[in-house]
């Protein structure tokens, strides 16, 4: 990640970038589903309380709040589904639309994320992670 471009988490829609899952082997299970979901919503930037203003990857949980993505990974993948799935497009505008004007990120410790290696990934991570190479490639 460019520190060049990189800015404070907000809870603006244009500045987030929906990632679908829908390669996900466990897609299915969620229910209700629109034919591209579930989805994921990310954004890129720093913790607007970070006086380092260290650059990691977010994703928005239903609850408004953010959350890295090295934390994300390293939570179960049923607390992952519950939190940060969302099943259709229409779910995660209502969520966006609901946020407040100034985005939270949940500090779940204090020193930062260690990305999550090969070995530890799971189906959800490899779903999120092709998916992310889909769009860095139709972006060229």
């Amino acid at each position: 990640m460019s520190n060049v471009d990189l800015k404070k988490i907000t809870n603006s829609f244009l500045d987030v970038r929906l990632v679908s899952l829908a390669s996900w082997r466990q897609a299915a299970e969620i229910n209700p589903r629109d034919r591209n979901g579930p989805y994921l919503v990310t954004q890129e930037g720093y913790d607007p309380e970070d006086v380092k203003m260290i650059g990691e990857e977010f994703v928005l949980g239903r609850s408004g709040q953010w959350l890295s993505l090295g934390h994300f990974f390293k939570m179960p993948v049923q607390d992952r589904r519950e939190e940060f799935i969302f099943g259709t497009a229409a779910e995660v505008m209502q969520t966006m639309q609901d946020l407040p004007s100034k985005a939270v990120v949940v500090r779940s410790c204090k020193s930062p994320p260690e990305e999550p290696t090969l070995g530890e990934q799971d189906e959800m991570a490899a779903a999120f992670q092709a998916a992310k190479g889909q769009a860095s490639e139709s972006n060229k």
